[in-house]
């Protein structure tokens, strides 16, 4: 799914996307450390309530950023009347 949001990012920014990127990869990185892949070991139940705060605070961040990052593409325009 995060797949799916880093094309979709790119496709909407373009270069701006370099923007929101260390985000989104701080957004996998957390994602990992919470189910790592294969037979790893899951981390202990209060490391996980770290984890998933850490992650919940850069994803808010990131929807910041993307917001802002969409106003600065979106096309300004004003209707004439």
């Amino acid at each position: 799914m995060l797949d799916a949001l880093e094309q979709q990012v790119g496709a909407q920014l373009g270069a701006l996307r370099d923007g929101v990127q260390p985000l989104l990869d701080s957004v996998r990185e957390g994602l990992v450390a919470l189910d790592p892949p294969g037979d790893g070991m899951l981390p202990s139940p209060q490391e996980q309530e770290k984890l998933r705060a850490k992650l919940t605070a850069t994803l808010e961040e990131a929807e910041d950023v993307l917001e802002a990052l969409q106003l600065a593409v979106k096309p300004v325009g004003r209707s004439g009347g």
